[in-house]
């Protein structure tokens, strides 16, 4: 979680310095010391009564810190004390995240300007991974700065209802929008709250007599788990397959999320989120972006692009607000955060669902601009048709494959891993590169690695060797190996069953043989080296693969041009920095010109670049 400037750092360092960390503890702790530090009365029947029974010292160094240093230890303040102290391990698996304020106030007024003033309180509405109740702080704070006579309990009562897997955040919203409602001069009560420890993606919070009696919500908001597909908890797992919009390459937690929140609302409602931005161009987005096609919903996308609003976190991200009525228009704009509190003016491009591919992914751009990039894609044949697009391999522990020497013999190479020295029989061994620092050809000999590779070929068929004669042949690699194999055996969290202890933990990219060009994971400028050896293994990173070194050549010259440049800046994957994704879904359908073998050789008597890219011109218009 960012630590933002609002919480003096010493408050957080002192949470996390605490040697009590029970949740019951921390939250007494927290609530006591806003108490004393605001000078609030709590009442005999007040939900927060319960929290005020401590008496320990580090209550009274926690009020004298925050007196001591002036800090601001207000309600939005509270929202990030009580993001931070969450557990590594919850964050992790439940994908909890502290939202800054004027994200929240954007989608929230974004979503109140749809409707009259009058209909504010008649609302109902919904965070569905609610975490500690920021998003409802947030909202209850711009409905009472906009009605000051109106009750915040009945609002709470009547118009908000909260979702969250884990109890402890369930517990931390209903103290967070009671210290809120104190602070205005209203003490709630446990039964004013319409907050559930649930697991949303069983949607059985949908049966509650509360929804009911509301006919449905009107409005759904928040900040969907942020969890990889790889680091989803088995039950989210089973879940997660259960929704349409996860049955595409392999789904991060936050996409159910979409299809959960549209589907709870009522015809005509809005829902709003921050998420991550890559649904609208990847794989695993590819059945959601079916699902919208098919429904048409009006659909609002503020792309922040290559910015990171969640620093400490890397996700690039997006507002969605998408509403429950079909227009078949998507509305949208690429631009910074920053403007959404200085002023949001900037145009957006209206383009229709009907215009786009859902299975190559959305191109989201004004119309000249689509209208090149499908140019583009319309010359001769894509690049993923007359080319082979590889992975490299995968071992899952590469820290321990992957070998440095100090010395080197004939026969062995001399290493030193966690201060431990050893020997490994070179022939054991391949020269390996990790394609995502390799710029040029001269890299390739500079940053050659040796990577132990316990395989042979069988029957024309990369197998696994045999324990046995893997022990008897090379008995110093398979005794580096055992001291490793503890950590070999957490691989896929120790569920997989390998062909042995000591395979890699993918098989692909193996018996890949010949001429490639490599290229980086990602990359800030056009790059795609050459490499001649044969066997060459490689790793973070891809290679191409052709019919002849000719071929081979000319996809070289055009993968380093302007063209193919501005293609990948326009329909790629930003990140920080102005780097771009060259993964193989990314670079496909970059289409390739079908040449004459007069032209191929006036290709390739080029001596720059410049003259390729000029010369390039006349197939892509």
């Amino acid at each position: 979680m960012p630590i933002s400037r609002s919480v003096d750092k010493e408050i957080l360092l002192f949470f996390k310095k605490s040697k009590d960390k029970r949740i019951s503890y921390i939250n007494k702790l927290i609530v006591s010391a806003f108490v004393s530090v605001h000078q609030l009365n709590v009442g005999k029947e007040s939900f927060l009564r319960n929290y005020l029974d401590l008496k320990d010292n580090n209550l009274q160094d926690l009020i004298n810190l925050i007196n001591h240093h002036h800090s601001v230890f207000g309600t939005e303040e509270l929202v990030e004390v009580f993001e931070y102290v969450i557990s590594p391990a919850d964050k992790e698996v439940n994908g909890a995240v502290y939202t800054p304020a004027f994200i929240r106030d954007f989608i929230i007024r974004n979503i109140l300007s749809r409707y009259d003033k009058g209909q504010w309180g008649q609302l109902l509405y919904a965070d569905l991974s609610c975490g500690c109740g920021g998003f409802f702080y947030s909202l209850i704070k711009i409905y009472k700065e906009t009605f000051p006579e109106r009750s915040i309990a009945g609002f709470i009562h009547q118009n908000i209802l909260g979702v969250d897997i884990k109890d402890f955040s369930v517990e931390r919203t209903k103290i967070l929008l009671a210290l809120y409602a104190l602070q205005e001069g209203e003490d709630l009560k446990k039964e004013d709250f319409n907050v559930h420890c649930l697991n949303s993606l069983s949607f059985s919070f949908m049966d509650l007599p509360f929804v009911k009696r509301h006919g449905g919500i009107d409005v759904v908001m928040g900040n969907p788990p942020y969890v990889a597909s790889s680091k989803i908890s088995d039950e989210n797992r089973d879940y997660v397959k259960r929704w349409e919009v996860s049955k595409t390459g392999k789904a991060d937690l936050y996409l159910p999320f979409y299809q959960l929140g549209i589907e709870s609302l009522r015809p005509g409602g809005t829902l709003g989120y921050i998420a991550v931005n890559t649904f609208y161009r990847s794989l695993n987005g590819y059945a959601f972006r079916s699902y919208l096609s098919r429904k048409e919903y009006d659909c609002t996308i503020i792309d922040f692009g290559s910015e990171q609003l969640f620093s400490g976190c890397s996700t690039y991200t997006c507002i969605s607000i998408i509403n429950k009525e079909s227009t078949g228009l998507i509305h949208y704009i690429e631009t910074t955060s920053n403007k959404l509190t200085t002023g949001f003016k900037d145009k957006f491009e209206e383009i229709y669902y009907s215009s786009l591919d859902d299975r190559k992914g959305w191109v989201l751009k004004d119309r000249q601009t689509a209208s090149r990039i499908k140019m583009i894609e319309n010359v001769g044949h894509p690049l993923g048709d007359i080319v082979s697009i590889k992975n490299g391999f995968a071992t899952l522990r590469n820290e321990i494959f992957l070998v440095r020497p100090y010395r080197e013999t004939k026969q062995y190479l001399f290493i030193k891993k966690d201060s431990c020295r050893f020997k490994i029989e070179r022939n054991i061994c391949r020269k390996a590169i990790k394609a995502n620092v390799v710029r040029d050809e001269k890299d390739i000999v500079r940053l050659s690695e040796y990577i132990i590779y316990p395989y042979q070929e069988k029957n024309g068929r990369i197998c696994v060797i045999e324990e046995e004669k893997f022990s008897e042949t090379y008995p110093n690699a398979y005794h580096y190996l055992m001291a490793f194999r503890d950590e070999l055996a957490k691989r896929d969290k120790g569920k997989k069953k390998y062909a042995a202890w000591f395979a890699y933990g993918r098989t692909q990219a193996l018996d890949l043989k010949g001429e490639r060009l490599l290229l980086p994971h990602i990359c800030d400028i056009p790059c795609t080296v050459y490499s001649g050896e044969q066997s060459l293994l490689f790793y973070d990173g891809y290679a191409i693969f052709a019919k002849s070194h000719r071929q081979l050549e000319v996809v070289r010259r055009i993968l380093i041009s302007d063209i193919f440049w501005y293609y990948i800046t326009k329909t790629s994957k930003p990140y920080s920095g102005g780097f771009f994704s060259l993964e193989k879904r990314y670079i496909k359908h970059f289409g390739i010109p079908d040449l004459t073998d007069e032209q191929i050789e006036s290709l390739l008597k080029f001596k720059n670049q410049n003259e390729v890219n000029q010369w390039l011109k006349q197939f892509y218009s």
